[in-house]
């Protein structure tokens, strides 16, 4: 056997240990790679919510501290060394009940000292008295001078004048002994102490505070601080939700009682201090604890909303936007051209938007089509008779004719509506659907998987929600964001530009 012929050796084929987390890696680019450029083919889905019905609440929000209804502060007007203190933090006290007592020593000593002080008034009075009773029996006789006798009726009137402030000085004294004894006022609990038993007191000045006593603890009141920005929508009796440090899960209850006038200036901002009167049933409420307060300006329960983040949405499609645009700019080609004239479009003007204000009332008074016609020439018949307003005119000024517009469109629709329609127009009247606050905007709708551009008229505006007076319906999805970017803002945005095209959020 030649060595030619020698069988080769064999070669060990085992792959490094490393390469399968390599390949790993690899499979996972290729993933990735596939998902952004064939998963991009497919249309970015749009982030949905459904207009919902539920509550609008729109709040002022303050903070203040609890604090009593009546709170007396119980001081001394004599000083001396506190002999006893003989009640404690949250004793239950009555009118009249001993709280402390100070050393009566000094003042009674000055007691006795004018009690001797009285007696010796007295005597002279006494002698004075005498001296004059002899002097008259004397001129009488003849004996005495007239001036004699007036010598001796003056000095009884000055010994009885001595007795007088003797006796004064007596019961000042006596006064301020019984004020050694410190007693409560009202009935109520000791909320504060600021005594202890062998302090010295001193009331040369002003009145030290010994106690304070809170009169009734079952309603508690807390001062909030409220901006000049909120403050013109705060009236006595609004209801008023707050919370505590204490109990951070639980809502209490109270009402405005008393909106202060008077602001105050820090760092810049003016604030005004609102009075808020709430029950404290259990007594878990305790003075000095602040109070997250929640002032219910406008409250609507069970009503047609849409989420706030529908209302900044806007697609990317330059094509969209302009018919955004033409629509909230009030191009409606179902109205007449005469209307369009007289400002009577959806876009309305400045003369009260009359076709805005049709479209409103054929949806909330579910209005015929003979009553739609009936109602367009009362509009634009209430349009014609209302005054124009002063171009020089303040804004108030225009409001108000704005306003005078409104109402004179509501009484020309009346004659036309069933009794049903007409509670329906008053129940709106009512609670001020019609008024300023009533705004027109454009949300995105998304249909058939393609977002439509909808004309909805908006009511109260809360912190999430919005309230929908008509061009929706419930159940509607409204886009919220989402939707494939323009090229720009892909190029700016990069894998997850603007508008969610790179993540595929769904809703």
């Amino acid at each position: 056997m030649t060595v030619e012929d020698e069988p080769a050796p064999k070669r060990n084929l085992k792959l490094p240990r490393n390469i399968a987390p390599i390949a790993g890696g690899v499979l996972a680019v290729a993933a990735l790679a596939f998902f952004f450029t064939r998963g991009g083919d497919d249309a970015d889905p749009y982030r949905t919510t459904p207009i919902d019905r539920g509550e609008i609440v729109r709040a002022v929000s303050a903070t203040g501290q609890l604090q009593p209804l009546v709170s007396v502060d119980v001081g001394s007007t004599v000083s001396g060394l506190v002999k006893s203190v003989e009640v404690d933090f949250n004793a239950q006290v009555k009118a009249g009940q001993v709280l402390a007592r100070i050393d009566p020593e000094t003042f009674q000593q000055r007691v006795r000292q004018l009690q001797a002080g009285v007696t010796q008034a007295r005597a002279q009075a006494a002698q004075a008295r005498a001296e004059l009773g002899r002097y008259e029996r004397l001129a009488k006789e003849g004996f005495a001078s007239d001036q004699l006798l007036l010598q001796q009726q003056t000095a009884l009137t000055s010994a009885n004048a001595s007795v007088s402030l003797a006796l004064a000085q007596l019961a000042s004294a006596q006064v301020d002994l019984d004020r050694t004894t410190i007693r409560s006022p009202v009935d109520g609990v000791v909320v504060d102490r600021q005594v202890d038993p062998g302090q010295s007191v001193a009331a040369s000045f002003q009145a030290p505070v010994l106690f304070i006593i809170a009169q009734d603890l079952a309603q508690l009141e807390a001062a909030i601080t409220v901006d000049e920005a909120d403050i013109g929508e705060v009236r006595e009796g609004m209801p008023v939700r707050f919370t505590v440090d204490a109990f951070p899960d639980e809502n209490f209850e109270g009402v405005v009682s008393q909106v202060r006038k008077q602001g105050a200036a820090a760092s810049g901002v003016v604030s005004y201090t609102v009075i808020v009167r709430a029950e404290n049933r259990g007594g878990r409420l305790l003075p000095g604890m602040t109070a997250n307060a929640e002032i219910i300006v406008e409250e609507k329960a069970d009503v047609l909303r849409v989420a706030n983040g529908a209302l900044r949405f806007a697609p990317a499609d330059p094509q969209l936007v302009a018919k955004a645009r033409a629509l909230s700019s009030g191009a409606n080609a179902a109205a007449p051209a005469a209307d369009r004239r007289r400002g009577g479009g959806d876009g309305g003007g400045q003369r009260g938007g009359g076709g805005q204000m049709l479209v409103r009332m054929t949806e909330q008074l579910d209005l015929t089509p003979a009553q739609q016609e009936q109602a367009r020439v009362a509009l634009a018949s209430a349009r014609e008779g209302a005054a124009r307003p002063d171009p020089e005119a303040s804004p108030e000024q225009r409001r108000a004719a704005m306003r005078k517009a409104r109402e004179a469109s509501m009484r020309a629709l009346e004659p036309i509506l069933t009794p049903v329609q007409k509670a329906k127009l008053a129940e709106m009247r009512a609670s001020r659907t019609g008024d300023a606050r009533v705004r027109n905007a454009v949300l995105w709708v998304l249909r058939d998987n393609r977002p439509v551009p909808v004309q909805v008229q908006l009511g109260v505006a809360a912190d999430s929600h919005t309230e929908v007076l008509g061009g929706l319906q419930e159940g509607d999805l409204v886009i919220t964001g989402g939707g494939p970017a323009s090229k720009e803002k892909a190029k700016q945005g990069g894998i997850g530009g603007a508008g969610g095209a790179g993540m595929r959020v769904r809703t």
